[in-house]
């Protein structure tokens, strides 16, 4: 895919698949702006990588929302592929009096759900004031394939991931005559640190390689423009046999029933 630029903003760079992405971007020569909340780790990247621009940020606190923006538009115009990455995964049971005895979930819908669609928001406001709305842009969704599937470990990471599917379908729709690429990536299991509640089998049966391995990949499809990532032979197997089979054709007549009001947005 041409990109009219080659500047990318990966959210959560400073670690995990975020880090290993950004160190893929920044070798193949892209200016690669991360942010994250932990000052420490986005030290250490900027200390590896020379060059990299890094800004802590909490994406779910929206002052940290709009100061991220400000700077990269200060210091970059705009951004041409803008990654939402960031993202926590904890253990809830609501069976179990831990769950039970208060609010466990807001975490998780605040930085998997609210923070990509606001951020998602701020990019293409970014892009359209800065004169860029119509130039080839990417925009990636790093998503799970628990978002397919009701694991019930994972009851809030599936639920607040499931919805980024939607919304990702769906804006991929009203963005089509846009020159915004829109692509989703379902990951396999590894060894992020991301689930530190869960025990997942799968990720310790992984080479160390995987990770690096698959977050390259990663790379490798954005660059193609690729609207569906599978990045590994695990995502494969959970996608084809979980994400449903939708027609394209009756998508196209259920839209038709349902449409806004003229004026809804005067």
């Amino acid at each position: 895919m041409n990109y009219s630029g080659n500047t990318v903003l990966i959210t959560g760079g400073n670690a995990g698949i975020g880090l290993e992405m950004t160190r893929a971007f920044h070798a193949k020569g892209w200016t690669t702006i991360i942010c994250g909340r932990n000052q420490v780790t986005l030290d250490s990247a900027s200390q590896e990588m020379p060059g990299l621009t890094t800004i802590q940020c909490d994406v779910s606190v929206e002052a940290d929302r709009d100061h991220l923006f400000e700077e990269v538009a200060a210091k970059f115009g705009s951004v041409d592929v803008f990654i939402n990455n960031a993202a926590i995964n904890k253990a809830h049971d609501y069976a179990d009096p831990f769950t039970l005895s208060s609010d466990h979930a807001r975490d998780e819908i605040d930085i998997n759900y609210i923070a990509p669609i606001e951020l998602t928001r701020k990019w293409l406001k970014l892009r359209a004031d800065s004169g860029h709305a119509k130039d080839s842009s990417g925009l990636v969704m790093i998503n799970t394939p628990g978002s397919l599937i009701p694991l019930e470990a994972n009851i809030m990471y599936c639920s607040t991931k499931a919805g980024l599917h939607m919304f990702t379908l769906i804006l991929r729709r009203q963005l089509r005559e846009s020159g915004v690429r829109v692509m989703e990536v379902f990951p396999p299991g590894l060894e992020t640190g991301l689930a530190r509640d869960l025990a997942v089998p799968s990720q310790g049966q992984k080479p160390e390689s995987a990770l690096r391995d698959t977050s390259v990949a990663i790379v490798d499809s954005i660059l193609n423009g690729e609207e569906v990532i599978l990045p590994h032979r695990e995502s494969e197997f959970l996608y084809n046999n979980f994400a449903p089979k939708l027609d394209p054709d009756l998508i196209d007549k259920m839209n038709l029933g349902v449409q806004r009001r003229p004026g809804w947005n005067a």
